[in-house]
């Protein structure tokens, strides 16, 4: 009871600091390089055909600031945006015993490169914090009253189309840290490389690949004991008439396991969702499941890996409405690392 009534206090206070930055956000802008919200209504009030959104840019639902082949809005100039959602996880490293639900709260930051903003740039940085299974997990380890806590640290560059371009592009690098995972409560630290290449076939479609690379890997006593998978995926991202984006990808995580016995998994397929609802507030929503290689039976469904989340996105200062395929060219274009898109081979099974 107690680890739940500090990681609720922990929560509470982190959202109470969202709310004081929204505040700030309201009054003062400091997400700046763009006009107001209020601004951009008076100015449409005022019939200014350049803030008046027309709904059509050759042939495709968009607005004036659409750009050929979806080039990226410039406002604004840095961004910063706020999530807290539900998120449930399975992994290979949690057996037959459970999954795990809980609360995932976080942000995502991105600014030009301060000498190469000229040529596209941009800098990004975020981090998420998760709390899971508040009444306990099946362990036989002295930790089953304890909560499992997840933080994930990404960090990268970026560089999104501009104007008559067609290709965007980032590679950041993703931290994951752990306080009591899976059916051991381990507390490892995982590091791994991720890169991201989209390819532009019209305003509101485009394809793309994305992968990881593995780097830190979990020790005891000197022996691996647990590490990152290398994951290869195609993707296709669509831009709504709405604004909204959707992600569909299609992957193989590598296929040699940590113990040389065989491979893990064979294939997964993933989706995701982002719905603005005004200039500030959107919905999201993620989906992964991997499929083991172990034919269907225990050993598959101890196994199998799958994750589910969804919640709200806050965007300070607005610019949350985009309907440039690639969205504001300074907002963060990679996600925050999770548990689709960092995945753990574990060396021992239950």
């Amino acid at each position: 009871m107690k680890t739940f009534l500090r990681n609720a206090a922990m929560l509470v206070a982190f959202a109470a600091a969202c709310q004081a930055s929204l505040a700030l956000a309201e009054d003062f802008q400091w997400v700046s390089g763009g006009s107001s919200v209020a601004a951009n209504k008076d100015n449409k009030a005022a019939g200014d055909k350049d803030a008046v959104f027309s709904g059509v840019c050759d042939g495709n639902c968009c607005d004036n600031d659409c750009k050929m082949f979806g080039g990226c809005d410039c406002d604004p100039s840095f961004g910063v945006i706020g999530q807290f959602g539900f998120d449930a996880f399975k992994g290979a490293g949690d057996g037959m015993f459970q999954d795990n639900f809980g609360v995932v709260s976080g942000l995502n930051a991105a600014m030009p490169v301060p000498w190469l903003s000229e040529y596209g740039i941009g800098w990004q940085a975020g981090m998420t914090y998760g709390v899971y299974d508040f009444d306990g997990r099946a362990t036989s380890y002295d930790s089953a009253a304890e909560t499992q806590q997840q933080i994930f640290i990404t960090t990268g560059f970026f560089r999104k189309a501009r104007e008559g371009q067609r290709f965007t592009g980032g590679i950041v690098y993703d931290w994951m840290l752990n306080t009591n995972a899976g059916y051991q409560a381990l507390d490892p630290t995982f590091g791994q490389w991720r890169g991201q290449v989209e390819f532009a076939l019209s305003e509101t479609n485009g394809i793309g690949v994305y992968g990881t690379l593995r780097d830190q890997r979990a020790k005891y006593y000197g022996y691996t004991i647990a590490r990152p998978i290398n994951q290869a995926n195609l993707f296709w991202h669509h831009k709504f008439c709405s604004g909204a984006d959707s992600w569909l990808w299609f992957g193989f995580p590598e296929q040699d396991r940590l113990n040389n016995d065989g491979s893990l998994y064979d294939w997964l397929l993933g989706a995701s969702v982002q719905v603005p609802l005004s200039e500030r507030l959107a919905l999201y929503g993620n989906a992964q499941y991997v499929h083991p290689s172990s034919v269907a039976g225990t050993t598959a469904s101890t196994e199998c890996a799958w994750n589910v989340g969804a919640g709200i996105a806050w965007y300070f200062g607005g610019h949350a409405v985009s309907h440039s395929l690639n969205g504001k060219c300074w907002m963060p274009y990679m996600p925050v690392a999770n548990n689709s898109t960092f995945l753990v081979d574990p060396l021992t099974q239950p």
